[in-house]
């Protein structure tokens, strides 16, 4: 019989962490406040930007505003996250708007049937012009 494992002199490898980059700032206004968010958007950081957003609907802004337009990626967690503070926007009265035109996010936003749920705007501009109507 053969043993393919390896020797025991060979030192362990260390354990290695995937840690996703994501980038969020917030301007806020009195017409608005903007979470502008870059990077990707998983697992690993999901709950950040939710609480991040939680906490500016603590302070009832005129309207909360995801700036997601350098977002490359987003998987399941942070499209809950998103429903999640979409839902607690909601039940404060505050408008909630995603603006991004990256496929990344709007393809598997269509495949969830998430383009029904979220208003987006392909620019901070016409998210800004779409809220004083």
């Amino acid at each position: 019989m053969t043993d393919y494992r390896a020797p025991a002199s060979d030192p362990p490898r260390p354990a290695r962490r995937f840690v996703s980059p994501l980038d969020i700032s917030v301007t806020t206004s009195s017409a608005d406040t903007v979470v502008t968010v870059s990077g990707e958007i998983d697992l690993a950081v999901s709950d950040g930007l939710r609480q991040a957003m939680d906490d500016e609907l603590r302070f009832t802004p005129a309207a909360l505003i995801a700036d997601l337009s350098a977002v490359t990626f987003c998987d399941s967690s942070g499209f809950t996250a998103l429903v999640q503070i979409r839902a607690k926007a909601e039940k404060s009265d505050v408008p909630f708007i995603l603006v991004t035109q990256e496929r990344a996010l709007l393809r598997p936003m269509s495949l969830l049937g998430l383009d029904a749920v979220f208003i987006v705007h392909p620019t901070l501009d016409s998210a800004r012009d779409a809220l004083t109507r």
